[in-house]
């Protein structure tokens, strides 16, 4: 239905996620709903399976075509949205730097060939100065991605911190000079670019460092290719010639074996003197610093520059190509990855499904009307569309008692599309509660990432640090990226055991849940009024 995913969908995503009908145009955020609603209308492909990650990915896509179709749609001038502001803004980056690498690694070639006729170009200071600064690289780079390994964490996580900080302050230069060239409006979304990509590491996880990685790439391998153009534009019009020496007491047949070693990459397709120097041609273009250079055979001193240039070739162009490859690879994989699990896209699926209306239906019974003696249930609200994502609810266990028997199920789906799968009386006791929490998702383990975790609390018991300690207890036992809702109840009526919490209460909550910084933990109210 659509192309696959890009990092510039991702940031427009969540810039939607957290930008409200009422902030512009004149709407109000009941508008939200609607709209919502409207885009699951209009989803052609509902017929997919209900509630896996390839539906919700596709229906989240659709949504967000939506959205911005709608943004501009009458929109005089379309306004730059965040996502188009980012692809602009590392378009701008890439050809900068691709310039700059290139210009450096030319201009540094140019003038480490410069050949005056009466000293040859030391074989050893071009290797010191173009292989090994480079080889010291990759090695840094693999002994931080075996490290990230063993500790658990991703590849190249030693690196992330400079390389993200570099391209931040870049984004805010060129961003600086672009803003001067938009309006307003798309100056502004282009600096809120900075604060999503802060915002959604816990979401996207890697997604955002493969494009810090692959713009280091491309200043390598520009770089390295203004050394090789650089390198054989001075061969092709200039008389180069090369030579070695060294204070220390080394033989002839001691650089042979070290030019050997240098070469093995390529010595399985080029063969001496292509692949490196013979023992004559090395022993003839030793320099001795007494004696000059007037001895010294010409083919012997120009048989280096095709060992130098291969050098740099196979230690520095080609493994920059295989990362970057490899880093665009990873990209995509990392993108594919993303289930759409943390608590802004439940929301914006749960206002998609659910309808705000309600409409009259047939009696039905309710599952456990038969054990309170509850007579059956008229004029309820819609049902929510689609299958229930399957719910483990945690009940404290001096609510248990009072919530068992009760409409939990209808109250689920209603109100957050879920359905219960298993229920847990807890006992405020981190280890047990824990415990329970993971035998049961353990179970239920073919349910994947769709399962959420249900925490039923009093919003009138405010959140001292017992309780939130306890929480992220449970959100630790958890794991992984599925999500976690905080039901919050008010006080039980005389009707019936759920009730709204009061706005103060409600807000006490969603701050201490805030404060978690955990995009997976979110906060719902749960109830209905007496006599429904």
């Amino acid at each position: 239905m659509y192309l696959s995913w890009q990092i510039r969908d991702l940031i427009d995503l969540e810039y939607f996620l957290g930008r409200k009908f009422g902030d512009s145009s004149g709407k109000t955020a009941s508008d939200d709903v609607d709209f919502d609603r409207q885009a699951y209308r209009s989803f052609p492909e509902k017929s997919l399976p209900a509630d896996t990650t390839a539906q919700r990915r596709r229906l989240i896509r659709h949504w967000l075509e939506e959205r911005r179709k709608y943004e501009k749609k009458g929109a005089g001038i379309p306004p730059v949205l965040p996502g188009e502001a980012l692809s602009e803004t590392m378009r701008l980056m890439r050809l900068f730097l691709a310039a700059a690498a290139f210009v450096f690694g030319a201009g540094l070639t140019w003038g480490l060939l410069s050949y005056t006729g009466r000293e040859p170009v030391n074989v050893f200071t071009c290797l010191w100065v173009l292989v090994a600064p480079q080889v010291i690289l990759l090695l840094v780079l693999l002994l931080s991605a075996v490290y990230s390994r063993i500790r658990g964490g991703g590849s190249f996580k030693l690196v992330y911190p400079l390389l993200t900080a570099i391209l931040h302050g870049m984004m805010q230069r060129v961003g600086r000079f672009a803003a001067k060239k938009m309006d307003a409006g798309s100056a502004d979304r282009l600096r809120e670019v900075h604060a999503l990509l802060g915002k959604t590491r816990t979401v996207y996880g890697s997604v955002f460092f493969w494009p810090v990685f692959l713009l280091a790439q491309g200043f390598a391998l520009f770089f390295n290719a203004g050394i090789l153009g650089a390198m054989f534009l001075k061969v092709a019009i200039t008389d180069l010639a090369f030579g070695w020496q060294t204070t220390l007491q080394v033989s002839t047949e001691s650089v042979l074996r070290f030019v050997e070693t240098v070469a093995l990459p390529w010595s399985w397709l080029f063969s001496p003197p292509v692949s490196h120097p013979t023992l004559e041609q090395i022993a003839g273009s030793r320099m001795i610093l007494k004696d000059g250079i007037f001895h010294l055979a010409t083919a012997d001193l120009a048989s280096w520059w095709p060992f130098i240039f291969l050098a740099v070739l196979f230690y520095g162009f080609l493994p920059r190509l295989l990362l970057a490859g490899a880093g665009y690879i990873l990209k995509r994989r990392a993108i594919r990855a993303i289930g759409f699990n943390h608590g802004a896209c439940d929301r914006l699926i749960m206002r998609m499904k659910t309808p705000r209306v309600e409409t009259k239906s047939a009696p039905y019974q309710v599952k456990g009307a038969d054990e309170t003696g509850g007579a059956p249930i008229e004029n309820g609200p819609e049902r929510t569309e689609g299958a229930k994502t399957p719910a483990i609810v945690v009940v404290p266990a001096e609510i248990h008692d009072m919530l068992k028997g009760a409409r939990l199920d209808k109250t689920l789906a209603d109100t957050l599309g879920m359905h219960t799968a298993a229920v847990i009386p807890a006992e405020m006791d981190v280890a047990s509660d824990s415990r329970r929490l993971r035998d049961a998702l353990l179970e239920r383990r073919d349910a994947g990432a769709s399962i959420r975790i249900v925490v039923f609390q009093e919003a009138w018991q405010p959140p001292i640090k017992e309780n939130m300690a306890w929480i992220k207890a449970l959100r630790a036992a958890a794991g992984g990226t599925g999500g976690m809702v905080i039901a919050l109840v008010g006080e039980p009526g005389r009707d019936t055991a759920f009730t709204p919490p009061s706005t103060t209460d409600r807000k006490i909550w969603e701050q201490a849940v805030n404060l978690m910084k955990d995009p997976y933990v979110r906060t719902e109210s749960i109830g209905e009024q007496p006599g429904e």
